[in-house]
């Protein structure tokens, strides 16, 4: 009975503290700003060699 008692304490523990820290609104932590967009490049022109001309 200890031992199923420790694990569920364990359990709970766990999920009690990343509840608590998982979004920052507990600790005061300003959440992280988005993510810029990605930059977007040109075409590079490309030589095929294996066509034969």
């Amino acid at each position: 009975m200890k031992k199923i008692v420790l694990s569920i304490s364990m359990v709970a523990l766990a999920i009690g503290s990343f509840s608590f820290t998982s979004c920052g609104c507990c600790t005061g932590e300003a959440s992280a700003p988005a993510l810029r967009p990605l930059p977007t490049f040109g075409e590079i022109p490309t030589v095929d060699y294996h066509s034969g001309k």
